[in-house]
């Protein structure tokens, strides 16, 4: 019967009370948990316990425990190794605890010392004891193992086994249990230790245990004569002299980074302190080191000088002095060192002292090093962070179902080894969603791997895309790009949030309206911004200043960039600019971070990051997204303000305008007039708002001209936000080949509706309108006509004016005429620009003057806000016109049509020659409406009047006049 099997009735669970030896509660729970897993599981089995915490305890128990045949126990290095093959032979912990009787016979051990080139020899043995180097079928010289010739291996130091000589030797075995015994479940490079953590027993819970002793901090002030390894050396003297005349048999290791280093530090302390002190390092055969700590354990050295080492598996409990000439970054590397001198095992043992000279350096963000730091908090708590990071990461993979259609070369694909970039497009949806592997991803994008976490509301995709190279013709000739999707949903705060290697809108909007529908809604500036609460320091890298006249041409978006931008943003810009997209940095929770937010919904943060912490970021984004605080960084970018997202109107909307994108590539509206097929540009189309049918939710807006009549209504609660009758359903819309539905377009890209305050209403976004104290009306720009004796009906906009009277588009075309205008062209009709468009020369400035007209229906002039709607919404919108080969390009056009543009006086060809000379036009809007009583005004028409000379302003608009009746 194999030995351990044989034995394993003798095997007790003796519990550690005070004086009594036992196994500790840490060291019962990792055995039970165990056995728990091996009855279920074949996985590896991961065991988490501090260094010097009794894993070499557990580490031979399991052997008994799980009834094996034959152990192989894998060790990181040779000094390890001899300590486990002594330990094994002699059972000395085992018994010395109770855990077995003093008469047990030891199993055979073999302390495989040299690279094994016949695995038969070492039949005979009940345990093989070996690093990887003399074990692995990956190192040369070494043979191929049996694939059964060990059914439990024990990894000592088990953050290792993802390197590939550790990796192949577990391999070897596919069919034995396998036990990762680690302090440090994690990599500094982020490689899965592969297997599922069954017991962890973090540093803090080991300190609250008194497993370990209290620790001590000692910096020393480097600035001293002699400089900081003098310093360092004679504290550390100073120190152990002390501990010794307390009576506790304590020691000193020195550690530094490399052999020259270690060679200068013999010298050193020789030189300045009377501690006998011997070097070792990797250099130095296992015979030689086993003599120094002999001589250290004897009291015949004071200390050592270690180059790297005596970190892993070694074990001196008297080791409670440390020098340390170069910290070390890793915090797994630190926390081994740290807990080789922290432990209480020993007679004659005190606290433990680590001495350095204060330094910035940073072990897992945490500045362990700095003047003052606490290590009795710092260090338990860090250990334990981490460990419960790492726990956490586990629990989230594991929730992750399987994939049914992985291709063969990713069908292992470890979940674990994905970083993805944080970075996310968020929308806002309603009802529960779907979130599973079967999700239609744009044409193109192969799904190659798939896996759905029903606990987290996460799906994971890898897709594959096939392109033909821009360089060749041949078709055989592709590239192969492989992209990663991270989909999660939130919802209790009905978010949506697409992580994606391939980041274009169109892969965005179409991936997620194939599991939302289209209830899909982007999340408002003011939302959004809302990530930057509670951040510390806040630095702005990068601002977008999105200009207030949304339609404007000039300087529509402006960005500032540098160190610091916000305090470059000043009162004229947040008069000017509401806020786009940002970047910066700053502190939260004592954590450096960088943030990024678009107001395309995208929030970004510049690292890449695991899986889980993935997931646990975007859950916490949207916790920040679902607060009511105020965003409130103390700075310039306070000043600009937000999109704010609104369910009901906050006043009456008097004017709408196409998105900017139908100006810069136009959309047509796709017309059928009895079987003939016809389309229309949406800029030659009217858009009309029925201000008397409007509500606090909804707006009536009919697209009307060239024989078209659509009535839609917005609503500023819904998804989606514009609807019609049932026959508008069937209207559409096109562009360069590319068609879709007329709703579909206009709740995708979104009228811009003006309210009654010059604010605007996108969606459900809210600009909020200039402040009354920015935009008042500059009296000036009233200009008072006593229509009367001009012999003008102003009841009359076009045509013959009533009693021989002329009406107003008479009156301005002769008086446009007779002025000094090179040109005067008639644009009145669906889409026009303006109703009349001046063009003239001053010196070497070109000047395009915009009218528009507009009659009054009662009998005398007033202080009608009725009258001032729809010509000065009309006003608002011609800025988009304001630039000179748009303009240009939209006369060409509009003169073309069908007896719309007409010239007044001069022609085309001076239109070309006048918008071609080298100076930009100068351009004017002017407003004629003689229903305004110019000495009348009320304080609700100035303050439009005025909210519509600022918003002209900010679209470069020279000069904004009204023309009014005297």
């Amino acid at each position: 019967m194999p030995y351990f099997e044989d034995q394993y009735s003798h095997l007790m669970f003796p519990v550690s009370v005070q004086e009594r030896a036992g196994f500790r509660d840490a060291q019962r729970g990792a055995l039970f948990a165990l056995g728990a897993h091996f009855a279920l599981r074949t996985e590896p089995a991961i065991v988490t316990m501090p260094t010097g915490s009794g894993k070499t305890a557990v580490l031979q128990a399991a052997a008994f425990m799980l009834r094996a045949r034959r152990v192989l126990v894998v060790t990181p290095s040779r000094l390890v190794r001899e300590q486990i093959f002594d330990d094994f032979r002699e059972l000395g912990i085992l018994k010395r605890i109770g855990a077995l009787p003093q008469d047990t016979v030891p199993p055979s051990v073999c302390n495989a010392d040299g690279k094994v080139a016949d695995w038969e020899a070492l039949a005979g043995y009940d345990v093989v004891v070996a690093t990887p180097g003399s074990a692995s079928p990956a190192v040369e010289g070494v043979a191929q193992p049996p694939a059964e010739f060990f059914d439990l291996i024990l990894v000592d130091e088990a953050h290792h086994s993802p390197a590939f000589t550790w990796s192949q030797l577990l391999k070897a075995f596919p069919a034995a249990k396998r036990v990762l015994f680690t302090a440090t479940p994690y990599r500094r490079d982020e490689l899965e230790i592969k297997g599922r953590f069954v017991f962890t027993y973090d540093l803090k819970r080991a300190y609250d245990d008194r497993v370990f002793g209290s620790i001590n901090y000692l910096p020393v002030d480097g600035f001293v004569d002699g400089g900081e390894d003098e310093a360092i050396a004679r504290a550390a003297e100073r120190k152990l002299r002390a501990d010794l005349r307390e009576g506790l048999a304590h020691r000193l290791m020195v550690r530094t980074d490399s052999k020259r280093r270690s060679i200068e530090l013999i010298e050193l302390y020789g030189r300045v302190t009377g501690l006998k002190l011997q070097r070792v390092s990797s250099e130095h055969s296992v015979g030689h080191i086993k003599k120094v700590i002999n001589a250290l354990r004897e009291g015949d050295l004071d200390g050592i000088v270690c180059v790297n080492m005596l970190g892993e598996g070694f074990d001196l409990p008297n080791l409670k002095v440390a020098a340390v000439h170069s910290p070390h970054k890793s915090l797994a590397v630190t926390l081994q060192f740290i807990g080789r001198f922290a432990r209480t095992a020993g007679g004659a043992l005190g606290q433990a002292t680590f001495i350095a000279a204060p330094s910035s350096i940073k072990v897992e963000a945490e500045k362990l090093y700095a003047e003052g730091a606490a290590w009795g908090e710092i260090v338990p708590n860090l250990g334990a962070t981490r460990v419960v990071r790492e726990a956490r990461a586990r629990e989230v993979l594991e929730s992750f179902q399987g994939d049914q259609q992985a291709d063969f070369d990713v069908e292992e694909l470890s979940l674990y080894g994905l970083t993805p970039y944080m970075h996310v497009k968020v929308w806002r949806v309603a009802g529960d969603l779907s979130i599973d592997g079967d999700i239609a991803f744009p044409q193109g994008l192969n799904v190659v791997f798939s896996a759905v976490s029903e606990g987290t509301r996460t799906a994971v995709f890898v897709t594959r895309e096939y392109a033909r190279v821009r360089w060749s013709e041949d078709e055989r000739l592709t590239d192969v790009s492989n992209h990663l999707f991270v989909i999660h949903h939130n919802p209790e705060r009905e978010l949506l949030f697409v992580c994606a290697s391939k980041r274009q809108d169109g892969v965005y909007q179409r991936l997620s309206e194939a599991i939302a529908g289209r209830s899909l809604k982007g999340l408002s500036t003011d939302t959004l911004n809302r990530v930057l609460l509670d951040l510390e320091d806040l630095k702005l890298f990068n601002v977008g200043m999105r200009n207030r006249a949304s339609n404007s041409t000039a300087s529509a978006y402006l960005t500032k960039a540098g160190g610091s931008v916000e305090r470059t943003i000043g009162p004229a810009d947040g008069r000017q600019y509401t806020r786009g997209h940002c970047f910066g940095g700053g502190t939260r929770d004592g954590v450096d971070i960088t943030i990024g937010v678009s107001s395309a919904s995208k929030i970004w943060q510049n690292s890449s990051a695991r899986l889980f912490e993935l997931i646990d970021w975007m859950d916490g984004l949207a916790e920040r997204l679902a607060s009511t605080r105020a965003v409130i960084t103390h700075s310039g970018f306070d000043l600009l303000t937000t999109a704010m997202e609104i369910d009901r109107l906050p006043a009456p909307v008097f004017a709408a305008d196409w998105d900017k994108e139908v100006y810069s590539a136009p959309w047509s509206l796709v017309v059928d007039d009895d079987g003939t097929r016809r389309s229309v540009p949406l800029t030659d189309l009217n858009l009309a708002v029925h201000h008397d049918r409007c509500t606090e939710h909804e707006v009536p807006i009919t697209i009307g001209g060239d024989r078209i009549n659509v009535e839609l209504t917005f609503d500023v609660r819904g998804e989606p936000h514009f609807r019609g009758a049932p026959g508008v359903v069937d209207v559409m819309v096109e562009r360069r080949g590319m068609t879709e539905s007329l709703l579909d377009h206009l709740n995708e890209r979104h009228l811009s509706l003006y309210t009654t305050d010059l604010g605007l209403v996108r969606g459900s976004d809210y600009n909020l309108p200039p402040n009354p104290d920015d935009a008042p009306f500059d009296p000036t720009c009233l200009v008072s006509h006593d229509f009367a004796a001009l012999n003008v009906c102003i009841n009359t906009e076009i045509g013959e004016g009533r009693n021989g009277k002329e009406s107003i588009f008479q009156f301005l075309e002769g008086r446009l005429v007779r002025g000094p205008a090179a040109v005067v062209f008639c644009d009145h009709g669906s889409g026009e620009i303006a109703d009349y468009i001046e063009i003239r020369e001053d010196g070497d400035d070109t000047h395009v003057d915009i009218y528009h007209c507009k009659s009054t229906k009662e009998p005398a002039p007033g202080a009608r806000v009725e009258d001032a709607y729809e010509v000065l919404g009309q006003a608002i919108k011609s800025a988009r016109w304001c630039d000179r080969k748009r303009i240009r390009a939209k006369i060409e056009h509009r003169m073309r049509g069908a007896g719309v543009g007409r010239f007044k006086k001069g022609n085309f060809e001076e239109v070309e020659r006048l918008l071609g000379r080298p100076r930009p036009p100068v351009f004017s809007v002017t407003v004629v409406q003689p229903g305004f009583r110019g000495s009348r005004l009320s304080d609700e028409l100035k303050q439009l009047m005025g909210s519509t000379q600022l918003h002209l302003e900010h679209a470069e608009v020279t000069s904004f006049r009204v023309w009014a009746s005297g």
